[in-house]
């Protein structure tokens, strides 16, 4: 959509996007100095990864080193007056890491190019002047850019001597590995689906939950390409984005005022859990919340639930990597408190249209899959999205293939630690009825 004004910063299409990767990758071959360049098509992947989730998808295809470009700025000017103009403003930078030691040894902050053309633009559409755009900004701009930044990089990459053969893997866009590299298997967008997804790992006054806010984002790329939310329909709520106003206002107000009686609703949390020593209460621990003050900082598990039962949509599912016993993991205890068996269970979800899904029983801890940088609940749960859970090879994962198939790989890996977690379906697969046939999402393998 283009402003009023004739200034305007872009965010580039998608399509244009795989045109630079393209563009990018040509430049890169262009001298022979590497054996072999790979690309990652931007659709496989997620948003905002890390260092190490970068390098370690260099090391799953065989590459040696990673080159990932981002395009800081794309902005583009027109001007009417006696000579009609349009003026296009593009920045790159390219950054190498060497997948082996993680190591950042080439960095090309920002190449900059500027172009000006004369167009009769008073007698074009708006969709012609972005069209145009497009064309200065790949058919220009870039080649500009890259001609200048290219050469040295390869002049640079000679002499380096990678522990094996010459590969280097070119991103459209981030890296990632593993179940993260997300599938786009929806096929349809549900416009009525709406989803809460919660991840707190860096708290206020607390231990750092593990892999949560991995947790959370990887989550709603799986929402989004595997169950098929709308994108605009998922509120995001990490660190200290999710306090207990924020997790309170999101599921008891924005919910509410965007679904209705159709409406599918998804809740996803991850993080602390904690429980109420003098009471046996289960309480959810925001990013300010205290486990010395539950009833005061925390959010009630039995509140938690009767705000989703209270929404009176069509279906409710929630996935809840977390644990309430105090005994570690993701849950935790005030200072002098013993561990202690704590029910997840609340009447309210027998008889409604809620389904909820926790990592651990009252008395297990909600562990870590250190390997694989999830909570090994959540780690199944998306490798069940993956596929892994279509029993019946139908290409749909239902809610009681999604359960049956988490559960023991969960125990499994735990036990092989010398834990143990049960994930636990409130009130029970035996329970569930039709519910069990309810479609999670839409899988390729």
């Amino acid at each position: 959509m283009l402003p009023t004004s004739g200034d305007r910063e872009k965010k580039m299409p998608k399509n244009l996007v795989r045109l630079i990767a393209k563009n990018i990758e040509a430049h890169i071959k262009g001298k022979g100095v590497f054996l072999e360049v790979l690309s990652i098509d931007e659709d496989a992947l997620p948003s905002s990864p890390s260092i190490p989730e970068l390098t370690q998808s260099g090391r799953e295809i065989g590459a040696d080193i990673v080159l990932l470009w981002k395009i800081p700025e794309i902005k583009g000017e027109f001007e009417y007056g006696f000579r009609p103009k349009l003026i296009e403003h593009m920045a790159i930078e390219l950054v190498v890491y060497e997948t082996a030691t993680g190591a950042r040894f080439y960095h090309k902050k920002e190449e900059r190019i500027d172009l000006e053309r004369s167009e009769p633009i008073t007698t074009w559409t708006e969709e012609k002047i972005e069209n145009r755009y497009i064309s200065m900004a790949v058919d220009e701009a870039l080649p500009a850019a890259l001609s200048a930044i290219i050469p040295k990089l390869h002049t640079d990459m000679v002499d380096y001597k990678p522990p094996v053969a010459g590969k280097v893997a070119v991103a459209a866009a981030e890296f990632i590995a593993d179940l993260d590299r997300v599938p786009r298997t929806a096929t349809e967008v549900k416009k009525n689906s709406f989803a809460v997804v919660i991840g707190i790992e860096a708290y206020r006054d607390l231990p750092q939950a593990e892999f949560t806010v991995r947790d959370a984002k990887i989550t709603k790329e799986y929402l989004i390409r595997v169950m098929g939310f709308p994108e605009e329909n998922i509120a995001t709520l990490l660190n200290e984005r999710a306090t207990k106003g924020d997790i309170e206002g999101y599921i008891g107000t924005w919910l509410k005022s965007n679904v209705d009686r159709d409406s599918s609703v998804f809740v996803f949390y991850a993080g602390h859990g904690a429980p109420n020593p003098l009471t046996g209460e289960a309480f959810l621990i925001p990013f300010d919340g205290n486990p010395a003050f539950p009833e005061a900082t925390g959010i009630p598990l039995k509140k938690f639930y009767e705000m989703l039962a209270g929404l009176q949509v069509k279906d409710t599912f929630v996935v809840m990597d977390s644990c309430f016993s105090g005994g570690g993991g993701r849950s935790v205890m005030a200072k002098g408190g013993r561990p202690m068996a704590i029910s997840v269970e609340n009447p309210v979800l027998a008889s409604g249209n809620v389904v909820v899904m926790t990592a651990a029983s009252g008395t297990e801890i909600s562990s870590s899959y250190p390997e694989k940088r999830h909570g090994l609940f959540t780690y199944f749960f998306l490798k069940g999205l993956q596929g892994d859970a279509d029993f019946n090879g139908d290409k749909t994962v239902s809610l009681g293939e999604f359960y049956n198939y988490v559960t023991p790989q969960v125990k499994k890996i735990a036990r092989e630690r010398q834990m143990e977690q049960t994930p636990v379906l409130l009130s029970g697969i035996d329970l569930l009825g039709n519910k069990a046939s309810l479609p999670i999402g839409q899988v390729s393998k």
